[in-house]
């Protein structure tokens, strides 16, 4: 876990949790200097699961790595891995028109306008607490 952050990631991966059917978020930031995506918070999801996604996540194809070069989110994402939520959601983090880091949330169903407005705004208040 990044030392330099607070709880207020882990607040908003938690918050993430109660979007539609979330059933775990995780939040990726990439320190100054570095390409390399580190976890800074999860909710969720722990254990054998969490290790296996810092282990997928030095996949340079990975969708969280490749969410660190994307315009914007990308919803409803099958994932690369089986195991979990049918589905996935990325959203890059933005502060000063540069990406610092991913909030990515996994899901049974599509979520609908709503839902994703709400990630949008986590991820934006992620961004800031970056």
């Amino acid at each position: 876990m990044t030392e330099h952050l607070d709880g207020g990631l882990e607040e908003i991966a938690r918050r993430a949790l109660a979007v539609g059917d979330v059933g775990s978020a995780v939040i990726f930031i990439v320190a100054p200097g570095s390409t390399s995506p580190e976890l800074a918070a999860a909710a969720g999801v722990e254990g054998a699961a969490l290790d296996g996604l810092l282990a997928a996540i030095r996949n340079p194809a990975h969708p969280i790595v490749r969410t660190l070069a994307d315009d914007g989110p990308s919803f409803d994402v099958l994932p690369m891995n089986p195991g979990g939520p049918r589905l996935r959601s990325h959203l890059p983090l933005r502060a000063a028109g540069t990406t610092v880091g991913v909030l990515a949330v996994a899901h049974q169903s599509s979520l609908d306008d709503a839902q994703r407005q709400a990630l949008i705004a986590l991820a934006a208040e992620a961004a800031a607490a970056v």
